[in-house]
């Protein structure tokens, strides 16, 4: 496979995927064992997950436009769809992981909403994941 545009998503999908559900374990690990280091473990790799969750994005949208010719078509291709939604979704959880950092260090409630809508937008990651390697026809 030689090193282009068009192959380079599936090169970087492998960062935020990786990022994000290391991120969610350490905010598990953090929840029950009430242990602050972790929970700052959670915070950094979910930034550089947001960080590299761009570059990955664009590729994407590189080797779609490049294999199947046009843009609009792009919104009946559900992993886009879905890879869009969980990383808006984890982006809007990281600001409010900022925001609300101390109401979630004293609510246990709020620390657990937040906890399942994290796991939530890593399980559509994964699907939308999945639903990419079937697009490749990597499986």
């Amino acid at each position: 496979m030689a090193l282009s545009l068009e192959n380079i998503h599936s090169l970087l999908v492998h960062f935020p995927i990786a990022l994000f559900s290391t991120g969610l374990f350490f905010d598990i690990l953090a929840r029950f064992l009430s242990n602050e280091e972790l929970d700052h473990a959670g915070f950094w790799t979910m930034l550089i997950a947001l960080i590299s969750s761009p570059f990955t994005i664009i590729g994407g949208i590189i080797a779609f436009v490049k294999n199947h010719g046009d843009f609009l078509d792009l919104f009946q291709f559900y992993h886009g769809i879905l890879a869009l939604i969980s990383t808006l979704l984890l982006l809007v959880l990281f600001w409010a992981r900022i925001k609300f950092q101390m109401d979630f260090r004293y609510s246990p409630l709020k620390r657990n909403i937040y906890l399942f809508l994290h796991i939530l937008a890593v399980g559509i990651l994964f699907y939308g994941a999945h639903l990419g390697a079937q697009a490749a026809e990597r499986i």
